[in-house]
């Protein structure tokens, strides 16, 4: 519980100095201790130090772009400011993750390095959500546009949308609300997640939506870090009573 309650407190006064930098910065989405960021130079063939390194955040705005990386810079006050779009493109090269807006090609390719491997890997997977999240909520909107008249009692694409994007964001419990959430049943943890993603618009999602709200929150890592905690005390608990119960047949 005392480390729950300490990444809490670290994640806040993350939020509050990214916040400093973009006032519309609504929440911290997931964070990386440290890496460097690298630009590949096509007359050298190689990759030189861009002079920006330091902790990698992915946050979340109150508009656009929704989601934005960000480097707060240990050598300059030169950040590095990202949009993460739907055309926003990762790939694995060696020790660098190349990224790069697929809409400009004009755009230098750029190189992130990591100090922690597993970080990658877990930055990775989570903007691979966003990036995959926000294709589908242009999809949506893009439909609604063409639909001369959404069918009643159907929940529109923007409400949909919103609930998809909304569930990409679990971190803005407290500490109190974030040791409620451990503590809850896995039925309690999934009905709680699915009312966030409706919170701000007071929507019904309808099935289709619905579908989509929980494939987004079972890819989310803090979601199922959550629901593992639950499974283990589950589990655990149940090797106590079988134990206690082998022990008084055994008297």
């Amino acid at each position: 519980m005392a480390a729950v309650i300490d990444s809490e407190i670290k994640r806040q006064a993350n939020l509050r100095s990214l916040q400093r930098i973009d006032p519309k910065i609504l929440d911290l989405c997931t964070t990386v201790s440290h890496v460097v960021l690298y630009e590949f130079s096509i007359t050298k063939k190689t990759w030189e130090k861009n002079n920006i390194e330091g902790s990698l955040f992915v946050v979340k705005r109150q508009d656009n772009p929704i989601f934005k990386l960000v480097v707060l810079n240990r050598s300059s006050n030169e950040n590095l400011e990202v949009p993460i779009t739907s055309t926003f493109q990762m790939q694995k090269a060696d020790v660098y993750l190349i990224f790069r807006d697929a809409s400009n090609t004009n755009e230098a390719v750029r190189g992130i390095w990591f100090h922690d491997g597993e970080e990658r890997e877990n930055f990775v997977r989570y903007v691979e959500n966003v990036v995959k999240t926000m294709g589908k909520v242009e999809e949506m909107r893009a439909k609604e546009r063409e639909a001369k008249s959404p069918p009643e009692n159907i929940v529109g694409s923007n409400d949909a949308g919103a609930a998809l994007l909304a569930t990409l964001n679990l971190g803005k419990a407290s500490n109190t609300e974030a040791a409620a959430q451990i503590e809850s049943s896995p039925q309690n943890q999934l009905a709680a997640a699915v009312s966030a993603a409706s919170l701000n618009s007071n929507l019904v999602l309808d099935k289709k939506s619905l579908q989509l709200s929980l494939l987004s929150l079972i890819q989310d890592e803090r979601f199922l870090d959550l629901i593992h905690a639950q499974y283990i005390k589950v589990v655990n608990a149940r090797n106590a009573r079988e134990q206690q119960a082998r022990r008084e047949s055994d008297k």
